[in-house]
């Protein structure tokens, strides 16, 4: 048996996953990341206080999604990710393995999502093995969207506040924020603030909703 990259041996992932007292790959469900739930340590603040955290993480081709700006502001005072349908792009995303009980509490941190399995007109494809189905956390309040009223493609926090305070002298007079740092700051302290700015992006028109992603559709089984 070849070593592994880490110096030990390699093993089949289903026997590393038994070792560790854990479901098999047969009994976890698919799901897409888009954001923060492909960063590991985001995955155990979730699932710590709920479940083991032995989660397997492949990567999968995605055609016809992008990764955009939901437009809400969350908890901690960011503007989240939230999945874009956009046909003709090719991405490479992360898809995480779930047993049920992760799969219950990752369902229970995001109020602002649902679960539902991908449109017609998204593909996923895992290297070697082709199409397969899976589920994504749709947004529930639309994507934010520039001047010519495409979606704004996801970035770095400071660079996506910045850019949006720019863009908007009544954004940055209702949060009273000059900086990135000073919007998050602000919006984590008020919840008030946070929904009066969800409110603001709708007023100004530069939310896209996307019913093919919201629409209520059974999640794989």
């Amino acid at each position: 048996m070849p070593p592994h990259v880490f110096g030990g041996p390699e093993i089949p992932l289903d026997d590393a996953l038994r070792a560790c007292g854990r479901p098999v790959m047969a009994e976890r469900r698919p799901v897409l990341a888009i954001g923060s739930n492909a960063s590991p340590a985001q995955l155990v603040r979730k699932l710590a206080r709920w479940t083991r955290v032995v989660v397997p993480m492949t990567y999968a081709r995605v055609s016809g999604l992008t990764a955009g700006a939901s437009a809400h502001v969350s908890r901690p005072g960011y503007v989240p990710a939230v999945p874009v349908l956009s046909p003709g792009a090719s991405t490479e995303l992360i898809v995480l393995w779930l047993d049920d009980e992760q799969l219950t509490a990752v369902d229970r941190t995001e109020p602002n999502y649902h679960r539902t399995r991908l449109p017609a007109s998204v593909t996923a494809e895992l290297p070697g093995r082709g199409p397969f189905i899976c589920d994504l956390y749709a947004g529930r309040h639309g994507c934010l969207t520039g001047e010519d009223g495409a979606p704004i493609g996801l970035a770095g926090q400071p660079e996506l506040l910045t850019g949006l305070l720019a863009a908007s002298p009544r954004l940055a007079r209702l949060t009273g924020a000059r900086t990135a740092e000073e919007f998050v700051a602000r919006a984590r302290a008020d919840a008030r603030l946070r929904d009066g700015v969800r409110r603001l992006w709708r007023h100004e028109g530069v939310v896209l909703d996307q019913p093919e992603l919201t629409a209520r559709r059974p999640a794989a089984p």
